[in-house]
């Protein structure tokens, strides 16, 4: 269970929702990418870093680059219900098939 799930479950009785935007694979806009990381993502794989954003998006079903503003999206679409929910996670990365729900 993840902490954003144990603290609904602690929380939820104080009328106190937590929910959590998951994403996966933001590297355009994403400060991680800073530096030396990219660097070394980029070699481990035998292509550029300009390359990376294609590269990871090849991982996900829709084969979409994730960029800051979807990670937004997801957050604002939780807005509406927010007061009728917790414990939900909205993963906002293209569709990773080893990260659904089993």
């Amino acid at each position: 269970m993840t902490k954003s799930r144990l603290l609904a479950a602690e929380l939820g009785s104080d009328k106190i929702g937590v929910n959590t935007v998951n994403p996966d694979g933001v590297i355009v806009g994403s400060k991680i990418w800073e530096g030396d990381w990219a660097e070394g993502r980029a070699k481990a794989y035998g292509i550029t870093e300009e390359e990376l954003p294609a590269h990871y998006a090849k991982r996900n079903l829709l084969n979409e680059i994730i960029y800051p503003k979807d990670i937004a999206h997801g957050v604002f679409a939780c807005v509406p219900i927010l007061n009728k929910t917790t414990g939900n996670i909205i993963n906002v990365d293209g569709g990773m098939a080893n990260a659904f729900v089993r």
